[in-house]
């Protein structure tokens, strides 16, 4: 019950694009389509589930639909998506950036740069990070 009023990540089941807020009010819903995750690092979580990297893995790997193609953001299955664990200079820099992002209107510059380090994170090539956008 605690977890209700914590800060944490919360989306809705149904969607064609990874949706996901952060909570630093602690409200809560009470429809059975929502989903929740508390923890740490919840800014650096934020950014990468919003990513087209998580878009282009959970649509390719993980993802079931509703049955007329609209992508079912399930808790069980945002669980087992590889997140990775950055240095901790690449983590609070997309944290903070993320943390901003969701107190402010959403920035293309600052949008830009929170993708340029989870790419990194992946050592991706431009030509990978085309196709995933294109992809995802």
């Amino acid at each position: 019950m605690d977890d209700f009023s914590k800060q944490k990540i919360v989306w809705g089941e149904l969607s064609d694009n990874p949706k996901f807020v952060l909570d630093t009010n602690g409200k809560f819903t009470t429809l059975n389509t929502t989903f929740l995750m508390t923890g740490e690092h919840l800014g650096y979580l934020l950014a990468f589930l919003n990513s087209p990297i998580s878009k282009y893995y959970f649509s390719s790997n993980l993802g079931t639909t509703s049955g007329v193609g609209t992508t079912r953001w399930l808790k069980y299955t945002i669980e087992t998506l590889p997140v990775p664990y950055p240095e901790k200079d690449i983590l609070d820099r997309i944290e903070k950036l993320s943390l901003d992002m969701n107190n402010e209107s959403l920035s293309k510059e600052k949008d830009t740069e929170i993708l340029s380090n989870i790419y990194l994170l992946y050592g991706f090539s431009d030509e990978e990070i085309a196709f995933i956008e294109r992809n995802s």
